[in-house]
């Protein structure tokens, strides 16, 4: 993975920087930022972290638009589904204390809803 490809997976998981940093590569921002520039070269490990990530990305999303289509075809229209702005709206509405789920969540919502699947609430 080069600097360009881990810049890209980071975007389309709608992470932070500070986010990519903490709880994927528990590194600090600063070394975070060394790998997007270049400076420092992506370790093996991160590298099949945010791939293996990007892989649980595509499942989610493959599920959801499965099941937003099957709704559809039910007659019953897009499938209506919460969209969290916050984490914490996410942590009060599902119990869940996990950032890159909450992320994800986010990033395979907003593709649906793109590909005109889902509405939010």
């Amino acid at each position: 993975m080069n600097r360009l490809a881990l810049i890209a997976c980071r975007r389309i998981l709608f992470l932070e920087v500070e986010e990519a940093a903490t709880h994927i590569a528990e590194v600090s921002q600063r070394t975070w930022r060394y790998y997007e520039s270049g400076r420092t070269q992506i370790p093996a490990t991160l590298a099949e972290k945010m791939e293996k990530l990007m892989q649980y990305h595509a499942v989610i999303k493959e599920r959801m638009t499965k099941d937003a289509d099957e709704h559809r075809q039910k007659g019953e229209g897009r499938q209506v589904v919460p969209y969290y702005l916050t984490f914490e709206d996410y942590q009060k509405e599902t119990g869940l204390d996990d950032v890159i789920g909450f992320r994800l969540d986010q990033s395979v919502k907003a593709s649906l809803y793109l590909e005109d699947k889902v509405v939010f609430y």
